[in-house]
């Protein structure tokens, strides 16, 4: 896993949810883009590390598809995750449980640019002396 590859990690046909996948175009063209989802909108593979862009909302509804997405790729070897959450308008603490199960097995996080809301989500985990290890609700 030392190059870049721009095959997907997932195809949409592997699971039931077109949401699913980093096919951002099939993502696009199955109608995700109502608000109250959230959109994987790119998602590409560089050496070990998974590269993901999100767009929307992401609650515990709506979280399925990252957490399929960071799942498989955990299976698939990669150790590294960046995220940019620039475009993210609502996350709660479903998107700390995401983040803190990729982070808590040993791979390395990193959220790159953020958008308002999941500054002040990771804002208010800090200030109760959680982490994205750590997580919520366990």
């Amino acid at each position: 896993m030392s190059s870049e590859s721009s095959t997907p990690i997932l195809s949409v046909s592997l699971v039931a949810s077109p949401v699913v996948g980093c096919d951002t175009e099939s993502v696009m063209e199955a109608g995700v883009s109502t608000p109250g989802d959230i959109i994987i909108r790119s998602c590409a593979a560089v050496g070990s590390a998974l590269w993901i862009e999100l767009q929307g909302e992401i609650d515990h509804h709506s979280a399925r598809p990252l957490r399929t997405v960071l799942a498989l790729g955990a299976v698939h070897g990669y150790r590294h995750l960046r995220l940019d959450a620039r475009r993210v308008t609502f996350a709660d603490s479903a998107l700390l449980r995401v983040l803190g199960r990729w982070d808590r097995h040993g791979r390395s996080l990193h959220i790159g640019t953020s958008s308002p809301a999941v500054r002040r989500l990771m804002d208010a985990a800090r200030r109760v002396g959680r982490t994205v290890t750590e997580g919520v609700g366990r």
